[in-house]
């Protein structure tokens, strides 16, 4: 049998081969293609990540673990958005779960402050540990005895406090009603994160209590409030009903910047502009609006800014309309004599300056001239978002004027 002789075979060089299997002009398009798949996933991860937050914000608060009231949430990032201090991405929003409207979460009830038909109530949301405020306020204007002395129609104050961490401030505030029979105090953390809470606690506490009620103010404790002003106003008014008035804030629109005071982020409160809304330094309602605004907040996602939330947010669902006086402002005034007479709030009060007003409220008016009601209109002039607005050019001014 003849054998097969078997020859070495030769093998094409690695030119040829790379030739046969790609050319430059295939390699060139095939990292055309590899790059535009890239582009491509870089595009739709952009507008998933919008889209996701979004869609978040709609349903925030619905069927959420809520974190406790007196807990502090420390300030990070989820999914890029910084997280609001006590108020973090995943905490409950629902108003019931905080202040409770079946049961009774009074801690400190000033007695039978209710139990007489009230003209006008002023409640005035303090801190703890602001004993000097709330002293200089019973030695000026809310000194009950004068009160009782300068108005048939009766007229109380109280003031309303959270809790604190120190359980020797809250001990003192326990010996300070006892001596005053004037403070409400509540079950939650005193924050001002919180001031909403307080503002809920407060609807819910007269709503509950003052059922023979006609006005309530909400104020603040470095507030001037010119009582003999306010009920001249009140007295004015064609009916009782229906009344929610004070300094009128319009086109606000909601701070991003997380290093602000007011920082809103979009998971809380997603619109452009916030509702038209009273500042939060002083506004009055009847008791009917009372009774509105604390059942709309009882089925409207919190938001952190007490005065938009109450007087805007609330508000525009009860079907109400903040309205604007020029008695009332968020604007720290100059404390001339003619001036401070007409004005019913005064903003920025220390405990020294509330006595240097009373001193000037009580002395002999002289020279003074009621303004013109052109002079009142020109004062309703724009009220501009948040507090930042003081001191922001004209033509900014003008495009934010309430209509």
């Amino acid at each position: 049998m003849d054998r097969v002789r078997l020859l070495p075979m030769q093998l094409p060089p690695a030119s040829s081969l790379n030739n046969g299997n790609a050319s430059p002009k295939g390699r060139v398009s095939f990292v055309k293609r590899l790059a535009l798949g890239f582009i491509i996933l870089a595009g739709l991860g952009l507008l998933y990540v919008p889209a996701y937050h979004s869609a978040q914000g709609q349903f925030t608060g619905l069927g959420e673990t809520p974190s406790p009231v007196g807990s502090v949430g420390s300030t990070h990032f989820i999914a890029s958005v910084a997280q609001l201090r006590g108020w973090s991405y995943n905490t409950s929003r629902d108003v019931c779960t905080y202040i409770h409207p079946e049961n009774t979460t009074t801690i400190l009830n000033p007695r039978n402050i209710c139990s007489e038909s009230l003209y006008l109530l002023i409640v005035v949301c303090s801190a703890v540990d602001n004993t000097n405020a709330r002293v200089a306020i019973r030695n000026t204007w809310g000194n009950q005895t004068n009160l009782d002395m300068q108005f048939d129609s009766p007229v109380r104050i109280a003031f309303l406090l959270g809790q604190s961490d120190n359980d020797t401030l809250n001990g003192y505030v326990i010996d300070e009603n006892h001596l005053y029979n004037d403070i409400i105090q509540e079950n939650f953390h005193d924050t001002y994160n919180n001031l909403t809470l307080k503002s809920a606690m407060l609807l819910k506490w007269v709503t509950t209590n003052c059922d023979k009620l006609t006005y309530l103010m909400k104020t603040d404790d470095d507030m001037f409030v010119n009582v003999p002003a306010l009920m001249k106003a009140l007295k004015s008014r064609p009916k009782k009903t229906e009344t929610l008035i004070g300094s009128l804030i319009c086109n606000a629109r909601p701070i991003t910047d997380p290093k602000n005071k007011w920082y809103t982020p979009r998971y809380m409160y997603a619109e452009r502009t916030y509702p038209n809304y009273l500042s939060g330094t002083g506004y009055v309602m009847s008791f009917d609006v009372a009774e509105r605004l604390y059942k709309a907040a009882l089925s409207t996602p919190l938001l952190h800014l007490e005065d938009v939330y109450i007087t805007g947010v609330c508000a525009k669902r009860a079907g109400l309309k903040p309205l604007n006086h020029y008695g009332f402002s968020y604007i720290q005034r100059k404390l001339e004599n003619c001036a401070i007479r007409e004005a019913i709030t005064m903003h920025r009060v220390n405990s020294s300056s509330m006595y240097m007003i009373w001193g000037k409220l009580n002395e002999p008016i002289i020279g003074c001239v009621n303004r013109s009601n052109s002079e009142k209109k020109t004062a309703t002039v724009s009220r501009l978002g948040r507090h930042i607005g003081y001191f922001l050019l004209k033509n900014r001014i003008l495009s934010n004027r309430c209509i």
